[in-house]
């Protein structure tokens, strides 16, 4: 079967070429601290980093609707792009599989820190998040208290640099206003309030602020909240003014401007209604100060339907293997890889960053200039290369609404020639900041095509071709072997845990107590138990382990030799010691698979 036709078949060709004139070491790399070993870290710079807000300058206010309507009215100063201060807005990167920190601080010092230099960071995807308050500063409602952050992933690859670049801010809470007419609040005594509340949250204004003076901010509870609008008091005839209503599906971002309308008056009986008009913060706003005001009306105008993305026939969620019988002869894949993106606020970036477990690929990609791109603004061979794998670029999606990506043709026919599991992280944003985020995970696993993706990984243990459910005697002291496969694009974790009270004391004694709690992963261990287990007691680690479709797991014959020598107190007087090594292993596609090993030190 052909599976490099066409511009497939110069690409990968150029693609392989080109992956033997990659330097993988930086220039800036460390060679005498002894960090990490080389290929199990890369490096974020900050070089391009910067950190902007769009914030509200001053809330609109609404001009006295008693004026001679042939004046001409006040201008209105509306939600603007301002320039704040943002030294000590708090950021925090944080690994997305392990979840260990990796900077936790304020803006100001991850400038400081990355001006020194790129950071080395363990090869991963990481999580950043911005915020202008720390998570004890917060209150579930506060008069003119906005708060600004925004989140963002990235992905660390092998001795590769990830560029930080602008960090866009933008309001994290719900801010509300409250107008009322001259004429109308002029009809209402002094005592008359309006609260407005987010469930147990609650702020109230008086009629001194009911000219969109004074705002309200509120944490949302949910992706949706629902506000609730309660006006109590009296009019100056004497006569009592009450008016409740509820304002359904706010968001976070959203800037609700309430107006207090009258619906209609007869025979001096007053009836009330309520105006919202919405909006996002990064928005220019104006207001006509009189249209409208004595209409009957309940308008709340919606926000554009914020974006989203399917994959035809298949879910985002599940890892897709590539088989040889998908392709035809002419290197073309049969089955569908239409991607549709519905963006009823116009495209204005599409962003997809490109991971691998395959290094080859991925410095073919890096080489290439293709690891992320943004297809709205990539141009160039760039742009020719990205077109003949079937993406739209430049005036092909950005302002679409709807737009189908369909890369089933000559892209899958080359990552075919990789193995490993590739991912696509597809990240698209509309003219008004809103976004939609998906990933495409495609395995190409040649060996164990046959059992598809469902593949859980195995563990089975050769020495004396053993069965893992029974305990196993030490009665000479020689390697003990173990086989782990993860056919399933690789092992993402292998979670060792100790359990033996005598063991435990050993371990305390060599500074690796964390074997017996929580356990160690062998992919990402720390540099004590990355020197001790893997020298000592003979257990594969780091890159060994990481990624690797199936490897070779062994408690080593000095390791097995210090156990079966009664070297270690026995938990009971008089009984031979039981260790236990509890095994998980998880591959790339989530699956998992546990066994214990069960040495018994043999009675004397």
């Amino acid at each position: 079967m052909k599976f490099f036709t066409g511009l497939c078949s110069a690409l990968a060709l150029s693609a392989l070429l080109l992956t033997g004139c990659v330097n993988e070491e930086p220039p800036y790399k460390s060679t005498d601290n002894g960090s990490a070993e080389a290929g199990t870290t890369g490096y974020l710079s900050g070089e391009t980093l910067s950190l902007r807000v769009i914030a509200d300058s001053q809330t609109d206010v609404r001009p006295d609707d008693t004026e001679d309507a042939t004046q001409t009215p006040p201008q209105a100063n509306a939600a603007t792009r301002a320039d704040v201060a943002t030294d000590n807005y708090h950021v925090t990167i944080v690994n997305s599989g392990d979840q260990s920190p990796a900077f936790d601080g304020t803006y100001a010092e991850l400038k400081s820190r990355l001006a020194e230099g790129p950071m080395e960071l363990p090869i991963g995807s990481y999580d950043l998040t911005v915020r202008s308050h720390r998570d004890e500063e917060l209150q579930a409602a506060a008069w003119n208290m906005p708060v600004y952050g925004t989140s963002r992933s990235f992905t660390i690859t092998k001795d590769a640099t990830t560029s930080l670049e602008e960090i866009v801010c933008t309001l994290q809470n719900i801010k509300v206003t409250l107008l009322c007419s001259a004429d109308l609040a002029e009809q209402l005594a002094d005592d008359t309030k309006v609260v407005i509340s987010l469930g147990d949250a609650a702020l109230e204004f008086d009629k001194a602020h009911w000219d969109g003076s004074q705002a309200a901010f509120f944490l949302p509870s949910g992706e949706e909240n629902t506000l609730d609008f309660v006006l109590t008091g009296t009019f100056t005839d004497g006569g009592e003014a009450g008016f409740t209503r509820t304002i359904p599906g706010v968001k976070a971002g959203q800037w609700r401007k309430i107006e207090l309308v009258i619906a209609y008056a007869d025979q001096g009986n007053v009836k009330f209604d309520i105006q919202v008009d919405s909006f996002v913060l990064d928005q220019t706003i104006t207001i006509n100060g009189t249209e409208g005001l004595w209409e009957p009306l309940y308008v709340e105008k919606p926000l554009v339907e914020a974006p989203s993305m399917v994959w035809t026939g298949h879910d985002f969620g599940e890892t897709f293997q590539l088989k040889a019988s998908m392709f035809d002869e002419e290197g073309l894949c049969s089955e569908p890889f239409e991607i549709v993106a519905t963006v009823p606020g116009k495209v204005a970036r599409f962003d997809i960053a490109i991971s691998s477990t395959n290094e080859q690929f991925m410095a073919s990609l890096r080489e290439l200039k293709i690891e992320q791109f943004d297809l709205c603004s990539i141009s160039g061979m760039e742009a020719t290369m990205l077109q003949g794998f079937g993406f739209p670029v430049g005036d092909q999606i950005k302002g679409l609404t709807s737009k189908t990506l369909n890369i089933g043709g000559q892209l899958p026919s080359m990552l075919y020639a990789f193995e490993g599991t590739h991912t696509f992280a597809f990240t698209v944003t509309d003219e008004e900041g809103q976004k939609a985020s998906a990933t495409l995970t495609l395995l190409v696993d040649k060996a164990h095509e046959e059992g598809g993706a469902g593949n859980a990984p195995s563990i089975v243990m050769l020495t004396d071709s053993h069965n893992l459910a029974e305990p196993y005697v030490m009665n000479e002291i020689k390697d003990i072997e173990i086989t782990i496969a993860a056919p399933n694009g690789g092992i993402r974790e292998l979670l060792v845990t100790a359990e033996s009270q005598a063991l435990g004391t050993l371990l305390e004694q060599i500074g690796l107590s964390s074997l017996i709690s929580p356990g160690v992963d062998l992919c990402h261990p720390d540099k004590t138990a990355e020197e001790v287990l893997g020298s000592v007691v003979g257990f594969p680690v780091g890159d060994e382990v990481l990624n690797q479709n199936s490897i070779l797991f062994k408690v080593g014959a000095t390791f097995v030799g210090i156990l079966a020598g009664n070297e270690i107190p026995s938990d009971v007087e008089g009984e031979p010691n039981t260790y236990k090594f509890h095994l998980r292993v998880t591959d790339n596609a989530g699956a998992s698979t546990e066994a214990t090993l069960t040495l018994v030190q043999p009675a004397k």
